[in-house]
């Protein structure tokens, strides 16, 4: 079966705040697997396999390719690299979570700035 129709079939389509943040990295990223979000989320295998089926099932990123991974249906930078505003002299973990930060802030002020154009239009 599928894994949009398991996801469906197994009513695992999830909202919420840890789904918000796995659409942020997958979108930011323009790839993500349970393995990946696994890591970044901080969560369980189970967990973070339920998150995915959910993006899959909503349609947040597309099916699976060769290795597991799936790349964003829309993705927040054509290259899949966030490229922050400010460079640090960071690397490493610390340096990744605060350059996902910045791209969730951007992806938020932009849904913002789209739902304020979607009223108006109304």
């Amino acid at each position: 079966m599928p894994l949009p129709v398991a996801a469906k079939a197994t009513g695992a389509v999830k909202t919420g705040p840890l789904y918000a943040w796995a659409v942020a990295i997958a979108r930011a990223q323009n790839r993500t697997s349970p393995v990946l979000l696994a890591q970044q989320l901080g969560v369980s295998q189970a967990v973070a396999a339920d998150l995915y089926a959910s993006m899959v099932a909503n349609g947040v990123v597309r099916a699976p390719l060769f290795g597991g991974l799936a790349r964003a249906a829309k993705p927040l930078f054509k290259s899949g690299n966030i490229v922050a505003a400010k460079t640090s002299a960071l690397s490493g973990p610390k340096a990744k979570i605060l350059d996902i930060k910045r791209g969730v802030e951007t992806f938020v002020e932009r849904d913002i700035a789209e739902d304020k154009s979607e009223d108006q239009a109304t």
